[in-house]
Formats: C-alpha cells, sequence, structure tokens
C-alpha cells in the first residue's frame, strides 16, 4: 500500500527543467530559408512507445510549422538555418527511505524504489552560413504513463519551446 502512495504522489507531480540559450544578435526576420537535419538516433529499443518514427514524424511536422509561421520557408538544399533536434527518452529509478514519505519518529532503514521514465527534447538552430549556433531550447520532463499522451502533447511542446526562444529574442531586442 505504501509503494502505490508514494507511486500516485509521484506520478501526479510533474518535475521538469525547461532551459533556453539564444545569440543576442538572432533575429528571424534576417533569415529567410530553413533545412530541418533529421534526427538520425536509432529508435530507442528500450522505450519504443515514446521514441518511435510515427511521433520522430510529429516532431518533424511540428517544427516545420512553427518555422513557417516565423515566415521562413523550407529549403532542404540551400537554407540560411539548420533545425535539428535529439529526444532522449531513458528509464529512472528513484530510491528513497520510506520514511521520507510518512513521517515517522524513528529511524526507518526500510528502502524502497520508483521506476519511471524521463525524456528530454532538445531543439537548436545554427547558422547554415557561419555554423555558429543561434539558438537551443531544451525541456526535460517525468513521461507521462500513458505514451500517447506524450503523442498528443508533441506540438504543445514544440510550439511551448519556440515560444520561449521568442520571448529570448525579444528581451534582447
Amino acid at each position: 500500500m505504501k509503494k502505490w502512495a508514494l507511486f500516485l504522489i509521484l506520478a501526479s507531480c510533474k518535475v521538469s527543467s525547461f532551459t533556453t540559450v539564444v545569440s543576442p544578435s538572432l533575429s528571424f526576420q534576417s533569415y529567410k530559408t530553413f533545412r530541418l537535419i533529421e534526427y538520425s538516433q536509432q529508435v530507442n529499443i528500450t522505450q519504443p512507445e515514446y521514441d518511435n518514427p510515427e511521433n520522430r514524424k510529429l516532431i518533424n511536422q511540428s517544427i516545420i510549422e512553427e518555422m513557417k509561421s516565423l515566415g521562413l520557408s523550407q529549403n532542404q538544399a540551400k537554407s540560411d538555418i539548420i533545425v535539428t533536434y535529439t529526444l532522449l527518452i531513458r528509464d529512472m529509478v528513484d530510491t528513497r527511505i520510506d520514511s521520507a514519505v510518512v513521517y515517522k519518529p524513528w529511524v526507518d532503514t526500510q528502502q524502497d524504489s520508483f521506476n519511471y521514465t524521463e525524456g528530454a527534447l532538445t531543439l537548436v538552430f545554427i547558422d547554415d552560413k557561419t555554423g555558429n549556433v543561434l539558438a537551443q531550447s531544451q525541456l526535460e520532463s517525468i513521461m507521462d504513463r500513458n505514451p500517447k499522451k506524450f503523442e498528443s502533447d508533441i506540438p504543445k511542446i514544440i510550439k511551448k519551446m519556440f515560444n520561449r526562444i521568442e520571448n529570448e529574442i525579444n528581451e534582447h531586442n
């Protein structure tokens, strides 16, 4: 019963880290074209329900839509900006002492663990002419137990990352 209580507490908390770094000189208006470099790492065989060709296609489509909404056109042959991404999904184990969940006036030495899945998505924008990184945004989070939820959240996640980059650009200007 205690293990289920711990599971419910941790499953309801989505711990995430969201970092964005933007070159102070970045302005999407000064660029006209982009190309998307396909994420070429082999499909994650330990978590294929999260990292699979369908989800990668959805990530690609979401990036393309966001770039087009910024006024850039896709040109795989000759571009001004290269956009690429990495997706990392891994199984994690959180080991803790039972008393960390429920206060007890005595020392408890029973160890417990919680298995969960953690994901990280990183977007990188590179100036195709100079090779300089223009912007990078990374979102790390504990994955929902339902892989279909991740699939339906992909467009929202990509939009959130683009919004964060645009906010950083606006702060610099």
